[in-house]
Protein backbone atom coordinates (compact mmCIF):
# COMPACT_ATOMS: atom_id res chain seq x y z
CA UNK A 1 0.00 0.00 0.00
CA UNK A 2 1.17 3.40 -0.70
CA UNK A 3 2.35 5.87 1.90
CA UNK A 4 0.41 9.17 2.05
CA UNK A 5 2.16 12.19 1.21
CA UNK A 6 2.07 14.29 4.56
CA UNK A 7 3.26 16.88 1.88
CA UNK A 8 -0.06 16.69 0.46
CA UNK A 9 -1.87 17.55 4.25
CA UNK A 10 -1.95 21.35 6.09
CA UNK A 11 -3.20 22.22 8.99
CA UNK A 12 -5.28 24.96 9.80
CA UNK A 13 -6.99 26.69 13.05
CA UNK A 14 -10.74 28.06 11.94
CA UNK A 15 -14.40 28.11 12.97
CA UNK A 16 -16.61 25.48 11.76
CA UNK A 17 -20.53 25.52 11.31
CA UNK A 18 -22.87 22.47 10.33
CA UNK A 19 -26.37 23.44 9.68
CA UNK A 20 -28.96 21.46 9.06
CA UNK A 21 -32.79 21.62 8.35
CA UNK A 22 -35.21 20.29 10.82
CA UNK A 23 -37.48 17.40 9.89
CA UNK A 24 -36.45 17.94 6.07
CA UNK A 25 -37.30 14.35 5.21
CA UNK A 26 -40.77 15.40 5.59
CA UNK A 27 -40.75 18.96 4.33
CA UNK A 28 -39.31 17.06 1.07
CA UNK A 29 -41.61 13.92 1.21
CA UNK A 30 -44.78 16.38 1.54
CA UNK A 31 -43.80 18.79 -1.47
CA UNK A 32 -39.75 18.02 -3.31
CA UNK A 33 -40.38 21.08 -5.64
CA UNK A 34 -41.14 23.57 -2.88
CA UNK A 35 -38.46 22.39 -0.32
CA UNK A 36 -35.82 22.40 -3.45
CA UNK A 37 -36.90 25.94 -4.70
CA UNK A 38 -36.75 26.40 -1.23
CA UNK A 39 -33.96 25.20 -0.45
CA UNK A 40 -31.64 26.87 -3.20
CA UNK A 41 -32.66 30.33 -2.63
CA UNK A 42 -31.44 29.92 0.84
CA UNK A 43 -27.62 28.30 -0.14
CA UNK A 44 -27.93 31.12 -3.03
CA UNK A 45 -28.35 33.76 0.17
CA UNK A 46 -26.30 32.17 1.96
CA UNK A 47 -23.10 31.92 -0.88
CA UNK A 48 -23.99 36.07 -1.37
CA UNK A 49 -23.34 37.17 2.16
CA UNK A 50 -20.85 34.65 3.07
CA UNK A 51 -17.22 36.25 2.28
CA UNK A 52 -18.72 39.77 4.39
CA UNK A 53 -18.21 37.99 7.28
CA UNK A 54 -15.26 35.99 6.23
CA UNK A 55 -16.90 32.62 5.42
CA UNK A 56 -16.74 30.32 2.68
CA UNK A 57 -19.22 27.32 2.23
CA UNK A 58 -17.53 23.66 2.41
CA UNK A 59 -19.92 21.60 1.71
CA UNK A 60 -23.84 21.82 0.63
CA UNK A 61 -25.45 18.09 1.43
CA UNK A 62 -29.03 19.05 -0.20
CA UNK A 63 -30.73 19.88 3.59
CA UNK A 64 -27.17 21.33 5.21
CA UNK A 65 -24.21 22.54 4.89
CA UNK A 66 -20.98 22.96 6.42
CA UNK A 67 -19.38 26.75 6.36
CA UNK A 68 -15.91 27.92 7.72
CA UNK A 69 -15.25 31.05 9.28
CA UNK A 70 -12.10 33.11 9.84
CA UNK A 71 -13.33 34.19 13.46
CA UNK A 72 -15.72 33.85 15.83
CA UNK A 73 -17.92 37.59 15.54
CA UNK A 74 -18.06 36.76 11.61
CA UNK A 75 -19.34 33.14 12.04
CA UNK A 76 -22.23 34.24 14.48
CA UNK A 77 -22.98 37.61 12.37
CA UNK A 78 -23.85 34.90 9.18
CA UNK A 79 -25.54 32.48 11.35
CA UNK A 80 -28.12 34.95 12.85
CA UNK A 81 -28.23 36.47 9.50
CA UNK A 82 -28.94 32.54 8.21
CA UNK A 83 -31.91 32.42 10.95
CA UNK A 84 -33.54 36.03 10.22
CA UNK A 85 -33.56 35.33 6.26
CA UNK A 86 -35.37 32.19 6.98
CA UNK A 87 -37.84 33.82 9.32
CA UNK A 88 -38.64 36.47 7.24
CA UNK A 89 -39.45 33.62 4.54
CA UNK A 90 -41.47 31.79 7.27
CA UNK A 91 -43.96 34.06 7.95
CA UNK A 92 -46.06 33.40 4.99
CA UNK A 93 -46.11 30.31 5.20
CA UNK A 94 -48.56 27.40 7.18
CA UNK A 95 -46.26 26.50 10.65
CA UNK A 96 -46.08 23.05 9.38
CA UNK A 97 -44.56 24.04 5.87
CA UNK A 98 -41.92 25.94 7.43
CA UNK A 99 -38.33 25.56 7.14
CA UNK A 100 -36.40 25.73 10.42
CA UNK A 101 -32.62 25.58 10.78
CA UNK A 102 -30.51 24.06 13.67
CA UNK A 103 -26.68 24.86 13.69
CA UNK A 104 -23.97 24.29 15.38
CA UNK A 105 -20.56 25.65 15.89
CA UNK A 106 -17.21 25.24 17.25
CA UNK A 107 -13.59 26.78 17.22
CA UNK A 108 -11.88 24.05 15.42
CA UNK A 109 -8.19 22.32 14.84
CA UNK A 110 -8.23 20.93 11.02
CA UNK A 111 -6.14 19.05 8.67
CA UNK A 112 -6.77 19.92 5.30
CA UNK A 113 -6.08 18.97 1.70
CA UNK A 114 -7.39 19.85 -1.85
CA UNK A 115 -10.37 17.64 -1.52
CA UNK A 116 -12.06 18.19 1.74
CA UNK A 117 -11.58 18.87 5.57
CA UNK A 118 -10.74 16.37 8.48
CA UNK A 119 -10.35 16.19 12.24
CA UNK A 120 -12.30 14.71 15.31
CA UNK A 121 -13.54 18.52 15.30
CA UNK A 122 -15.31 18.41 11.89
CA UNK A 123 -17.36 15.42 13.97
CA UNK A 124 -17.66 17.06 17.39
CA UNK A 125 -19.09 20.37 15.29
CA UNK A 126 -21.90 18.04 13.68
CA UNK A 127 -22.61 16.33 17.26
CA UNK A 128 -22.82 20.03 18.88
CA UNK A 129 -25.44 20.91 16.10
CA UNK A 130 -27.31 17.65 17.37
CA UNK A 131 -28.14 20.06 20.50
CA UNK A 132 -29.67 22.47 18.89
CA UNK A 133 -33.47 22.67 18.44
CA UNK A 134 -35.28 24.39 15.79
CA UNK A 135 -34.19 27.62 15.07
CA UNK A 136 -31.80 27.79 17.60
CA UNK A 137 -27.70 28.23 17.22
CA UNK A 138 -25.04 25.90 19.94
CA UNK A 139 -21.25 26.70 20.14
CA UNK A 140 -18.97 25.50 22.31
CA UNK A 141 -16.87 26.56 24.99
CA UNK A 142 -13.86 27.07 23.01
CA UNK A 143 -16.25 29.81 20.41
CA UNK A 144 -17.56 31.84 23.34
CA UNK A 145 -13.90 32.35 24.65
CA UNK A 146 -13.71 34.29 21.47
CA UNK A 147 -16.68 36.39 21.83
CA UNK A 148 -15.89 37.38 25.06
CA UNK A 149 -16.29 41.44 23.96
CA UNK A 150 -18.66 40.42 21.32
CA UNK A 151 -22.01 42.36 22.14
CA UNK A 152 -24.30 41.30 18.84
CA UNK A 153 -26.36 38.47 20.85
CA UNK A 154 -27.81 36.82 23.89
CA UNK A 155 -25.93 33.99 24.92
CA UNK A 156 -27.31 31.18 27.66
CA UNK A 157 -25.10 29.12 29.06
CA UNK A 158 -26.59 25.55 28.57
CA UNK A 159 -23.93 23.86 31.24
CA UNK A 160 -22.25 20.51 30.43
CA UNK A 161 -23.76 18.63 27.67
CA UNK A 162 -23.17 14.92 26.90
CA UNK A 163 -23.15 14.08 23.10
CA UNK A 164 -23.20 10.67 21.05
CA UNK A 165 -20.00 9.30 20.33
CA UNK A 166 -18.44 11.58 22.27
CA UNK A 167 -16.38 10.65 25.16
CA UNK A 168 -16.59 13.52 27.36
CA UNK A 169 -18.81 16.12 27.20
CA UNK A 170 -18.42 19.73 26.55
CA UNK A 171 -19.31 22.99 27.96
CA UNK A 172 -22.53 24.43 25.29
CA UNK A 173 -23.77 27.71 25.10
CA UNK A 174 -26.91 29.11 23.03
CA UNK A 175 -26.72 32.30 20.61
CA UNK A 176 -30.09 33.83 19.72
CA UNK A 177 -30.29 37.47 18.30
CA UNK A 178 -30.54 40.16 21.71
CA UNK A 179 -33.96 40.05 23.49
CA UNK A 180 -35.34 37.67 20.82
CA UNK A 181 -36.21 33.61 21.75
CA UNK A 182 -34.39 31.08 20.04
CA UNK A 183 -36.79 28.20 20.49
CA UNK A 184 -39.76 27.96 18.56
CA UNK A 185 -43.17 26.94 19.96
CA UNK A 186 -43.30 22.87 19.61
CA UNK A 187 -46.91 22.79 18.03
CA UNK A 188 -45.52 24.72 15.07
CA UNK A 189 -43.56 20.97 13.69
CA UNK A 190 -45.73 17.92 12.84
CA UNK A 191 -46.66 16.22 15.78
CA UNK A 192 -44.01 12.92 15.98
CA UNK A 193 -45.76 9.92 15.23
CA UNK A 194 -47.36 7.49 18.37
CA UNK A 195 -44.97 4.65 19.24
CA UNK A 196 -47.62 2.66 21.08
CA UNK A 197 -48.74 0.00 19.33
CA UNK A 198 -51.98 -0.45 18.00
CA UNK A 199 -54.62 -3.46 19.65
CA UNK A 200 -58.29 -3.65 18.70
CA UNK A 201 -60.17 -5.87 21.05
CA UNK A 202 -63.04 -7.81 18.96
CA UNK A 203 -66.44 -8.96 21.32
CA UNK A 204 -66.28 -12.27 23.02
CA UNK A 205 -68.45 -15.06 22.48
CA UNK A 206 -70.90 -16.46 24.83
CA UNK A 207 -71.16 -19.88 25.81
CA UNK A 208 -73.03 -21.94 28.02
CA UNK A 209 -75.34 -20.60 30.82
CA UNK A 210 -76.79 -16.95 30.55
CA UNK A 211 -75.54 -16.23 34.04
CA UNK A 212 -74.97 -12.10 34.58
CA UNK A 213 -71.59 -10.97 34.72
CA UNK A 214 -70.50 -13.80 31.80
CA UNK A 215 -71.55 -11.40 28.68
CA UNK A 216 -68.65 -11.59 26.38
CA UNK A 217 -69.06 -8.28 25.24
CA UNK A 218 -69.49 -6.92 28.64
CA UNK A 219 -66.55 -8.44 29.60
CA UNK A 220 -64.36 -7.16 26.53
CA UNK A 221 -65.65 -3.57 27.15
CA UNK A 222 -63.75 -4.13 30.68
CA UNK A 223 -60.94 -4.99 29.00
CA UNK A 224 -61.13 -2.01 26.65
CA UNK A 225 -61.10 0.56 29.17
CA UNK A 226 -58.08 -0.61 31.17
CA UNK A 227 -55.58 -1.39 28.40
CA UNK A 228 -56.96 1.88 27.28
CA UNK A 229 -54.78 3.52 30.17
CA UNK A 230 -51.83 2.20 28.84
CA UNK A 231 -48.70 3.73 28.09
CA UNK A 232 -47.55 1.52 25.14
CA UNK A 233 -51.10 0.26 23.20
CA UNK A 234 -53.26 2.44 21.55
CA UNK A 235 -56.50 0.25 22.10
CA UNK A 236 -58.68 1.29 18.47
CA UNK A 237 -62.08 2.42 18.71
CA UNK A 238 -64.36 -1.03 18.59
CA UNK A 239 -66.47 1.13 15.67
CA UNK A 240 -62.83 1.27 13.52
CA UNK A 241 -62.79 -1.22 11.30
CA UNK A 242 -60.95 -4.36 12.63
CA UNK A 243 -58.44 -4.14 9.27
CA UNK A 244 -54.81 -5.48 9.32
CA UNK A 245 -52.12 -2.87 8.54
CA UNK A 246 -51.35 -3.31 4.44
CA UNK A 247 -50.30 -0.90 2.00
CA UNK A 248 -51.97 1.14 -0.56
CA UNK A 249 -51.00 1.62 -3.66
CA UNK A 250 -49.00 4.50 -3.14
CA UNK A 251 -47.04 2.42 -0.54
CA UNK A 252 -48.63 4.43 2.96
CA UNK A 253 -49.23 2.36 5.39
CA UNK A 254 -52.87 2.20 6.88
CA UNK A 255 -53.36 2.88 10.67
CA UNK A 256 -55.13 -0.27 11.32
CA UNK A 257 -54.54 -2.78 14.17
CA UNK A 258 -51.03 -4.85 14.27
CA UNK A 259 -52.40 -6.92 16.90
CA UNK A 260 -56.42 -8.11 17.86
CA UNK A 261 -57.48 -9.37 21.16
CA UNK A 262 -60.41 -12.28 20.48
CA UNK A 263 -61.84 -14.76 22.76
CA UNK A 264 -64.91 -16.53 24.28
CA UNK A 265 -66.44 -17.12 27.83
CA UNK A 266 -68.44 -19.73 29.51
CA UNK A 267 -70.41 -19.79 32.08
CA UNK A 268 -71.59 -22.96 34.35
CA UNK A 269 -71.83 -23.62 38.05
CA UNK A 270 -71.45 -20.07 39.55
CA UNK A 271 -68.24 -19.67 37.58
CA UNK A 272 -67.17 -18.42 34.25
CA UNK A 273 -64.03 -19.38 32.05
CA UNK A 274 -62.67 -16.63 29.65
CA UNK A 275 -60.45 -18.28 27.13
CA UNK A 276 -58.47 -15.13 25.02
CA UNK A 277 -55.79 -15.10 22.00
CA UNK A 278 -53.57 -12.24 20.32
CA UNK A 279 -53.31 -12.52 17.11
CA UNK A 280 -50.42 -10.64 15.10
CA UNK A 281 -52.70 -9.00 12.36
CA UNK A 282 -50.41 -8.87 9.47
CA UNK A 283 -49.54 -12.11 9.16
CA UNK A 284 -52.77 -14.02 10.91
CA UNK A 285 -50.37 -15.21 13.57
CA UNK A 286 -51.64 -16.20 17.47
CA UNK A 287 -48.83 -14.52 19.35
CA UNK A 288 -50.25 -15.85 22.92
CA UNK A 289 -52.95 -17.90 24.36
CA UNK A 290 -54.32 -18.24 27.44
CA UNK A 291 -57.59 -19.64 29.53
CA UNK A 292 -58.74 -17.75 32.89
CA UNK A 293 -60.94 -19.11 35.15
CA UNK A 294 -63.22 -17.29 38.23
CA UNK A 295 -65.84 -17.69 40.49
CA UNK A 296 -69.20 -15.18 39.73
CA UNK A 297 -68.78 -13.35 43.53
CA UNK A 298 -69.42 -10.09 41.89
CA UNK A 299 -71.55 -10.74 38.56
CA UNK A 300 -71.30 -6.92 37.75
CA UNK A 301 -67.91 -6.63 36.84
CA UNK A 302 -64.47 -8.90 35.89
CA UNK A 303 -62.64 -9.27 39.56
CA UNK A 304 -59.96 -6.81 39.65
CA UNK A 305 -56.88 -9.83 40.50
CA UNK A 306 -58.43 -11.31 36.98
CA UNK A 307 -57.97 -8.18 34.96
CA UNK A 308 -55.13 -7.14 36.20
CA UNK A 309 -53.63 -10.23 35.32
CA UNK A 310 -55.06 -10.03 31.72
CA UNK A 311 -53.53 -6.53 31.19
CA UNK A 312 -50.06 -7.52 32.08
CA UNK A 313 -50.71 -10.85 29.77
CA UNK A 314 -51.37 -8.90 26.95
CA UNK A 315 -48.80 -5.93 27.29
CA UNK A 316 -45.95 -9.16 27.92
CA UNK A 317 -47.26 -10.70 24.83
CA UNK A 318 -46.91 -7.49 23.04
CA UNK A 319 -44.07 -6.78 24.37
CA UNK A 320 -42.50 -10.17 23.57
CA UNK A 321 -43.80 -10.61 19.65
CA UNK A 322 -42.06 -7.00 19.31
CA UNK A 323 -38.41 -8.36 20.66
CA UNK A 324 -38.46 -11.15 18.53
CA UNK A 325 -39.39 -9.04 15.30
CA UNK A 326 -36.75 -6.91 15.79
CA UNK A 327 -33.99 -9.85 15.93
CA UNK A 328 -31.47 -10.14 13.25
CA UNK A 329 -33.33 -6.83 11.16
CA UNK A 330 -30.91 -3.57 11.02
CA UNK A 331 -32.34 -0.73 12.88
CA UNK A 332 -33.63 1.86 10.15
CA UNK A 333 -35.85 -1.25 8.81
CA UNK A 334 -37.95 -1.48 12.22
CA UNK A 335 -40.71 0.79 13.37
CA UNK A 336 -40.71 3.09 15.93
CA UNK A 337 -43.18 1.15 17.74
CA UNK A 338 -40.84 -1.82 17.56
CA UNK A 339 -38.08 -0.36 18.40
CA UNK A 340 -39.69 0.83 21.50
CA UNK A 341 -41.28 -1.81 22.61
CA UNK A 342 -38.62 -3.99 21.82
CA UNK A 343 -36.30 -1.83 24.17
CA UNK A 344 -38.54 -2.25 26.66
CA UNK A 345 -38.43 -6.09 26.62
CA UNK A 346 -34.24 -6.06 26.03
CA UNK A 347 -33.55 -4.08 29.01
CA UNK A 348 -35.22 -5.50 31.19
CA UNK A 349 -33.44 -8.49 30.92
CA UNK A 350 -30.63 -7.12 32.54
CA UNK A 351 -28.23 -9.14 30.59
CA UNK A 352 -25.29 -6.68 29.14
CA UNK A 353 -26.30 -7.78 25.58
CA UNK A 354 -29.44 -7.46 25.69
CA UNK A 355 -28.79 -3.55 27.27
CA UNK A 356 -26.48 -2.95 24.85
CA UNK A 357 -29.34 -3.21 21.96
CA UNK A 358 -31.95 -1.42 23.87
CA UNK A 359 -29.85 1.64 23.91
CA UNK A 360 -28.51 1.47 20.69
CA UNK A 361 -32.28 0.86 19.38
CA UNK A 362 -33.72 3.69 21.84
CA UNK A 363 -30.46 6.04 20.89
CA UNK A 364 -31.97 5.06 16.86
CA UNK A 365 -35.09 6.12 17.80
CA UNK A 366 -34.08 9.75 19.59
CA UNK A 367 -32.01 10.15 16.42
CA UNK A 368 -34.82 9.38 14.31
CA UNK A 369 -37.63 11.88 15.76
CA UNK A 370 -35.74 14.12 18.12
CA UNK A 371 -38.91 15.39 19.72
CA UNK A 372 -40.50 12.27 21.03
CA UNK A 373 -40.26 12.48 24.29
CA UNK A 374 -40.77 8.75 25.44
CA UNK A 375 -37.96 7.29 23.85
CA UNK A 376 -35.67 10.18 25.75
CA UNK A 377 -37.41 9.20 29.07
CA UNK A 378 -37.05 5.33 28.27
CA UNK A 379 -33.23 6.01 27.32
CA UNK A 380 -32.93 7.73 30.75
CA UNK A 381 -34.56 4.93 32.71
CA UNK A 382 -32.10 2.62 30.84
CA UNK A 383 -29.32 4.29 31.95
CA UNK A 384 -30.82 4.54 35.77
CA UNK A 385 -30.70 0.46 35.56
CA UNK A 386 -27.06 0.61 34.48
CA UNK A 387 -26.35 2.72 37.27
CA UNK A 388 -28.11 0.35 39.59
CA UNK A 389 -26.26 -2.96 38.33
CA UNK A 390 -22.80 -0.71 39.05
CA UNK A 391 -21.18 -4.33 39.15
CA UNK A 392 -20.94 -3.58 35.13
CA UNK A 393 -18.24 -1.21 36.27
CA UNK A 394 -19.95 2.05 35.27
CA UNK A 395 -19.62 5.26 36.08
CA UNK A 396 -20.83 8.72 37.26
CA UNK A 397 -21.25 9.46 33.61
CA UNK A 398 -24.50 6.78 33.01
CA UNK A 399 -26.21 9.23 35.59
CA UNK A 400 -25.48 12.19 33.55
CA UNK A 401 -26.37 10.89 30.94
CA UNK A 402 -29.40 9.48 32.47
CA UNK A 403 -30.29 12.93 34.04
CA UNK A 404 -29.87 14.69 30.63
CA UNK A 405 -32.37 12.26 29.08
CA UNK A 406 -34.53 12.48 31.27
CA UNK A 407 -34.49 16.59 31.23
CA UNK A 408 -35.30 16.03 27.61
CA UNK A 409 -38.47 14.47 27.45
CA UNK A 410 -39.45 16.15 30.18
CA UNK A 411 -38.71 19.29 28.27
CA UNK A 412 -40.47 17.58 25.17
CA UNK A 413 -44.06 16.35 27.14
CA UNK A 414 -44.24 17.87 30.28
CA UNK A 415 -47.88 16.51 30.35
CA UNK A 416 -46.85 12.45 30.66
CA UNK A 417 -47.04 11.11 33.74
CA UNK A 418 -45.13 8.52 32.43
CA UNK A 419 -41.91 11.03 31.66
CA UNK A 420 -42.38 12.92 34.58
CA UNK A 421 -42.38 9.49 36.53
CA UNK A 422 -39.28 8.48 34.69
CA UNK A 423 -37.50 11.89 35.83
CA UNK A 424 -38.61 11.92 39.13
CA UNK A 425 -36.67 8.05 39.49
CA UNK A 426 -33.52 9.39 38.17
CA UNK A 427 -33.62 12.48 39.67
CA UNK A 428 -33.50 10.22 43.14
CA UNK A 429 -30.93 7.33 41.72
CA UNK A 430 -28.53 8.92 39.66
CA UNK A 431 -29.19 12.51 42.05
CA UNK A 432 -29.86 11.50 45.16
CA UNK A 433 -32.58 14.16 45.12
CA UNK A 434 -35.63 13.34 47.24
CA UNK A 435 -36.97 16.95 46.72
CA UNK A 436 -36.93 16.93 43.03
CA UNK A 437 -38.05 12.71 42.88
CA UNK A 438 -41.07 14.20 45.45
CA UNK A 439 -41.77 16.83 42.96
CA UNK A 440 -42.10 14.66 39.71
CA UNK A 441 -44.64 11.81 41.32
CA UNK A 442 -46.94 15.04 42.97
CA UNK A 443 -46.89 16.40 39.45
CA UNK A 444 -47.40 12.97 37.56
CA UNK A 445 -50.04 11.55 39.82
CA UNK A 446 -51.84 15.04 39.53
CA UNK A 447 -52.13 14.53 36.25
CA UNK A 448 -53.06 10.34 36.15
CA UNK A 449 -53.72 9.76 39.68
CA UNK A 450 -53.73 5.80 39.11
CA UNK A 451 -50.65 5.90 37.05
CA UNK A 452 -49.06 2.49 38.23
CA UNK A 453 -45.37 3.24 37.97
CA UNK A 454 -46.03 6.77 39.67
CA UNK A 455 -47.33 5.18 42.23
CA UNK A 456 -44.70 2.45 42.57
CA UNK A 457 -42.21 5.36 42.29
CA UNK A 458 -43.77 7.30 45.16
CA UNK A 459 -44.24 4.11 47.10
CA UNK A 460 -40.35 4.10 47.34
CA UNK A 461 -39.64 7.31 48.26
CA UNK A 462 -42.21 7.09 51.07
CA UNK A 463 -40.31 4.18 52.07
CA UNK A 464 -36.99 6.04 52.18
CA UNK A 465 -38.65 8.99 54.06
CA UNK A 466 -39.98 6.09 56.75
CA UNK A 467 -43.53 6.42 55.91
CA UNK A 468 -43.72 2.62 55.96
CA UNK A 469 -47.66 2.42 56.19
CA UNK A 470 -48.54 5.15 53.76
CA UNK A 471 -45.83 3.49 51.24
CA UNK A 472 -47.37 0.01 51.34
CA UNK A 473 -50.31 1.27 50.99
CA UNK A 474 -49.49 2.70 47.31
CA UNK A 475 -47.00 -0.01 46.65
CA UNK A 476 -50.12 -2.38 46.84
CA UNK A 477 -52.41 0.04 44.90
CA UNK A 478 -48.97 -0.09 42.22
CA UNK A 479 -47.72 -3.82 41.90
CA UNK A 480 -52.09 -4.19 41.46
CA UNK A 481 -52.39 -2.07 38.50
CA UNK A 482 -49.01 -3.16 36.86
CA UNK A 483 -49.44 -3.53 33.26
CA UNK A 484 -46.01 -3.77 31.47
CA UNK A 485 -45.09 -7.38 32.68
CA UNK A 486 -41.72 -7.31 31.82
CA UNK A 487 -40.83 -4.62 34.83
CA UNK A 488 -42.64 -7.43 37.67
CA UNK A 489 -39.06 -8.15 39.01
CA UNK A 490 -38.44 -4.44 39.84
CA UNK A 491 -42.11 -4.30 41.12
CA UNK A 492 -41.82 -6.51 43.28
CA UNK A 493 -38.20 -5.59 44.43
CA UNK A 494 -39.64 -2.01 45.07
CA UNK A 495 -42.57 -3.54 47.53
CA UNK A 496 -40.01 -5.81 49.23
CA UNK A 497 -37.98 -2.81 50.00
CA UNK A 498 -41.39 -1.07 50.92
CA UNK A 499 -42.03 -3.87 53.20
CA UNK A 500 -39.31 -3.59 55.25
CA UNK A 501 -39.38 0.23 55.75
CA UNK A 502 -43.33 -1.18 56.98
CA UNK A 503 -41.56 -3.21 59.35
CA UNK A 504 -42.97 -6.13 57.84
CA UNK A 505 -40.14 -8.51 57.19
CA UNK A 506 -41.60 -11.75 56.12
CA UNK A 507 -43.91 -10.03 53.38
CA UNK A 508 -40.29 -8.45 51.97
CA UNK A 509 -38.52 -11.74 52.18
CA UNK A 510 -41.63 -13.33 49.93
CA UNK A 511 -41.84 -10.23 47.19
CA UNK A 512 -37.59 -10.25 47.33
CA UNK A 513 -37.51 -13.97 46.66
CA UNK A 514 -40.43 -13.88 43.84
CA UNK A 515 -37.95 -10.46 42.33
CA UNK A 516 -34.58 -12.34 41.88
CA UNK A 517 -36.50 -15.86 40.74
CA UNK A 518 -37.87 -13.79 38.02
CA UNK A 519 -34.88 -11.57 37.31
CA UNK A 520 -31.57 -12.99 38.96
CA UNK A 521 -29.46 -9.97 37.53
CA UNK A 522 -30.91 -7.35 39.51
CA UNK A 523 -28.61 -6.42 42.28
CA UNK A 524 -31.17 -4.59 44.53
CA UNK A 525 -33.42 -7.35 44.81
CA UNK A 526 -30.67 -9.17 46.23
CA UNK A 527 -29.72 -6.67 48.92
CA UNK A 528 -33.14 -6.65 49.72
CA UNK A 529 -33.50 -10.40 49.98
CA UNK A 530 -30.25 -10.46 52.55
CA UNK A 531 -31.96 -8.24 54.98
CA UNK A 532 -34.88 -9.76 55.64
CA UNK A 533 -33.63 -13.04 55.55
CA UNK A 534 -31.09 -11.70 58.33
CA UNK A 535 -34.60 -9.97 59.81
CA UNK A 536 -36.41 -12.78 60.12
CA UNK A 537 -33.69 -15.23 60.98
CA UNK A 538 -33.14 -17.60 57.95
CA UNK A 539 -29.11 -16.84 58.51
CA UNK A 540 -28.32 -19.61 56.42
CA UNK A 541 -30.30 -18.57 53.42
CA UNK A 542 -29.02 -14.92 54.22
CA UNK A 543 -25.48 -15.89 53.89
CA UNK A 544 -26.13 -18.01 50.35
CA UNK A 545 -27.95 -15.10 49.18
CA UNK A 546 -25.04 -12.98 49.92
CA UNK A 547 -22.52 -14.97 48.28
CA UNK A 548 -24.85 -15.04 44.75
CA UNK A 549 -24.74 -11.40 45.39
CA UNK A 550 -20.93 -11.18 45.81
CA UNK A 551 -20.48 -13.20 42.86
CA UNK A 552 -22.06 -10.67 40.49
CA UNK A 553 -20.74 -7.38 42.40
CA UNK A 554 -17.27 -8.76 43.62
CA UNK A 555 -16.74 -5.45 44.28
CA UNK A 556 -19.34 -5.14 47.06
CA UNK A 557 -18.88 -3.07 50.20
CA UNK A 558 -21.63 -2.13 52.41
CA UNK A 559 -20.42 1.98 52.78
CA UNK A 560 -19.66 2.04 49.41
CA UNK A 561 -23.27 1.29 48.81
CA UNK A 562 -25.13 3.38 50.98
CA UNK A 563 -22.95 6.41 49.65
CA UNK A 564 -24.06 6.00 46.60
CA UNK A 565 -27.93 5.14 47.14
CA UNK A 566 -31.11 6.95 48.48
CA UNK A 567 -31.30 5.57 51.81
CA UNK A 568 -30.10 7.50 55.20
CA UNK A 569 -31.92 7.07 58.53
CA UNK A 570 -32.95 3.95 60.32
CA UNK A 571 -33.58 2.31 57.11
CA UNK A 572 -29.84 2.28 55.61
CA UNK A 573 -28.68 1.27 59.51
CA UNK A 574 -30.48 -1.89 59.08
CA UNK A 575 -29.70 -3.24 55.40
CA UNK A 576 -26.29 -1.66 56.84
CA UNK A 577 -26.52 -3.72 60.14
CA UNK A 578 -28.60 -7.09 58.32
CA UNK A 579 -25.47 -7.00 55.37
CA UNK A 580 -22.48 -6.94 57.37
CA UNK A 581 -23.92 -9.45 59.51
CA UNK A 582 -24.55 -11.94 56.45
CA UNK A 583 -20.65 -11.50 55.47
CA UNK A 584 -20.61 -8.72 53.64
CA UNK A 585 -17.40 -6.41 53.66
CA UNK A 586 -17.56 -2.83 55.32
CA UNK A 587 -15.03 -1.41 53.01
Amino acid sequence: MARLDKSTFSRIGTVIAMADVVESVRLMEEDTPSFIERWQGFVAFVAQQLPEHGGRMRRSLGDGLMLEFADAAGCMRALLAMQAWLHERNRSMQPHERMHLRIGAHLADLVEDQYDIYGPDVNLSSRIAALAGPNEIIISAALREQLQQWAGATIDDLGICHLKHVRDPVHAFRVGPPGAASVIPAQALAAPPSLRARIAITPFASEGEAVPGSNGESLADEIVAALARSDVLHVMSRMSPVAPVDATASGQQQPGPAYVLGGRTRAAAGSVTLYLELTESLHGHVTWAETFARALRDPSSMHPHLLAHVVAAVHGAVIHQEVEASRNRPLPSLEGGTLLLASLGLMHRLAPVDMDQARAMLEHLVDRWRRQSIAHAWLSHLHVLRVQQASAGFTAHEGAVARAQSAAGVQGDPGSALVLALDGHASLHTALNKEAAADRYAQALRLRGDHSLALLFQAELLALLECGPQARAIAERALGTLSLEPLRYLYEAICAMVMLADGDSEAAHGLAQQSVQRNPRYLPAWRTLVVAQVETDRLGEAHAALQRLMTKQPAFAVNAFLQASPFDGELAGRYSEALLHAGAPAE
